[in-house]
């Protein structure tokens, strides 16, 4: 089979690659090793989508893509695109400075970040501890989404664009033919003039086998708990900076609550550490006392893993490597919020040899054995 692009990975980063290619008239196959798409990193997702980052690469990856979900949620109900908001709260004199020096970054981009006193975030979210609170932040097109149901969309406009999509097609090799791609999936053997490495926590190997520059993604896991609580109103998604936990009310009733230990070792075990739950504990009553007063339902509890770079920044661009070979891998967990914006940037490279919606260049691949990193300080 011969097609101008093979995607490799069929999360929603990889059915954003090919539903964006396809539209620029590339025709396109994505190779996915599982039985069904987007069963990794994108079905354990939270689904927070929010443009509150501190670098010019996240906020302007954000901006384009929370458009584009917004679009792409009124013609697909079942993305369930909630608008919530992102509430960030800090109570240290340094968490405070970063948060409006980060704010401000965010509106010179177009991102209507507002600067709140502890009294208006104490209005928007009733339960609040604000001893201590110094500032916060809101961005009201921050929200949340479903992560599958956003996948099953993109799935479906990518089929409707004419993207074949192969499921049970794990990646064996991958050689060059000549100028054109060789990949061995299953049983099939592709050929293309490009390749997408859009393999999640995957991806290393995936960019070995094509011979290209080492990719340091490792996988770590990123755990969320379930607090039980009956159907109210919905509010935004509260990030307490101090201690790193941040919660949301789910749609059905009840609270998603998560906190990502940054000393957590990489791994690829997707079980509940139940570390977490313990460090959830002494964390969470710090600025959310009334999430310590309901029941926690361990049955329901999840963990996923997240794609993580050095610098907590995706890989997004050219392999110089591996002539051919693109790489849209290490998102960590702004996999989801970013799909749309790795889509754009990803069909541009192929289709047209350059990206003008975005200044790749600090994502580029060489950045790590250039040692010129660009540090995102808004992880959780």
């Amino acid at each position: 089979m011969r097609e101008d692009v093979l995607v490799i990975g069929g999360g929603i980063i990889g059915l954003a690659c090919a539903r964006e290619l396809a539209t620029a008239g590339a025709s396109v196959t994505v190779l996915e090793a599982e039985p069904a798409l987007a069963q990794g990193s994108t079905a354990r997702a939270n689904g927070g989508v929010r443009a509150q980052f501190t670098t010019t690469p996240n906020i302007a990856f954000s901006a384009f893509s929370i458009a584009a979900y917004e679009t792409l949620a009124a013609a697909h109900p079942e993305v369930a695109f909630h608008q919530t908001g992102y509430l960030l709260l800090a109570g240290t004199e340094d968490g405070a400075a970063g948060l409006e020096d980060a704010a401000a970054l965010q509106r010179s981009h177009g991102v209507a970040t507002r600067v709140l006193t502890p009294a208006e975030a104490g209005a928007m979210a009733t339960g609040l501890r604000l001893e201590g609170l110094r500032a916060a932040t809101f961005h009201a097109r921050d929200g949340f989404l479903d992560p599958a149901g956003a996948a099953d969309a993109l799935a479906r406009e990518a089929r409707e664009a004419g993207v074949a999509l192969r499921t049970r097609a794990p990646v064996r090799s991958i050689d060059r033919d000549g100028a054109v791609w060789k990949v061995t999936a299953g049983d099939e053997v592709h050929r293309a003039d490009v390749v997408v490495n859009s393999a999640g926590t995957d991806a290393a190997s995936v960019a070995s086998l094509a011979g290209g520059t080492s990719v340091p993604v490792e996988p770590v896991r990123r755990n969320l708990a379930m607090f039980d609580d009956g159907p109210a109103p919905l509010t935004p998604m509260l990030v307490d900076l101090d201690t790193g936990v941040l919660a949301r009310r789910e749609v059905a009733g009840g609270w998603v609550v998560a906190y990502s230990d940054p000393a957590d070792p990489p791994g690829r075990r997707t079980t509940v550490d139940p570390r977490f739950l313990e460090a959830l504990a002494e964390r969470v009553p710090h600025r959310f006392p009334f999430l310590a007063e309901l029941p926690l339902d361990v049955g329901r509890c999840w963990a996923g893993l997240y794609p993580e770079t050095p610098d907590h920044h995706a890989i997004v661009g050219h392999d110089p490597a591996a002539p051919g070979l693109l790489h849209a891998v290490g998102f960590g967990g702004h996999g989801v919020m970013h799909a749309p914006a790795a889509g754009r940037a990803i069909a541009e490279l192929a289709t047209t040899g350059r990206c003008d919606a975005f200044d790749l260049a600090p994502l580029r691949v060489t950045r790590f054995a250039e040692d010129d990193l660009v540090v995102e300080a808004n992880v959780f």
